[in-house]
């Protein structure tokens, strides 16, 4: 088996993105790239300590190299940071670039088990998480070619998400 094109996760903040594309990558035998981890890669230094030293504004124009770096590679399942959506150049390099699936998960059930200290857009409060949301939402809507509801036991979004791909890869059944 192998992919024709990318698997493109978006969604909020703690919706899943890295855990389901391990897990996807995984079970298709294909890489995984997280464009957080490669862009602090790329930049020496920590998603918080960008924000801090440099602001959001320099943050997402290394987002987008990060994107771009990571779409050049053989198709993989890519786990996207959840503001990814913001710019419309990184909308419009998704759509380009594979299958784009937005993991929709309830804002009570992020709330409940992300780690805000880590999230520098997080940190503040469940409002900013609704603010964001609520920002984010229809940017989300218009990226993704499939969205995939969060809402129920790990395995069993797993399990969806991996069948609606099934189309994109060579060799399933």
């Amino acid at each position: 088996m192998r992919l024709k094109e990318h698997i493109i996760l978006i969604g909020m903040p703690g919706c899943g993105k890295t855990s389901f594309g391990r897990d996807i990558a995984k079970q298709l035998g294909v890489e995984l790239y997280d464009t957080d981890e490669f862009l602090e890669k790329m930049q020496g230094k920590s998603i918080p300590d960008i924000f801090q030293e440099e602001g959001e504004d320099r943050f997402r124009k290394y987002e987008t190299e990060s994107l771009r770096a990571v779409l050049k590679k053989g198709p993989a399942v890519i786990a996207t940071g959840g503001g990814i959506v913001k710019l419309p150049e990184n909308r419009e390099l998704m759509k380009n670039g594979g299958t784009v699936v937005f993991i929709d998960r309830p804002l009570d059930n992020i709330f409940s088990d992300v780690d805000t200290e880590s999230r520098p857009l997080l940190s503040q409060n469940k409002e900013r998480l609704q603010s964001l949301y609520e920002e984010r939402y229809d940017l989300f809507v218009e990226t993704a070619d499939l969205r995939v509801v969060n809402d129920r036991c790990y395995e069993e979004v797993l399990e969806e998400i991996v069948e609606t791909v099934k189309d994109i890869v060579e060799g399933a059944e």
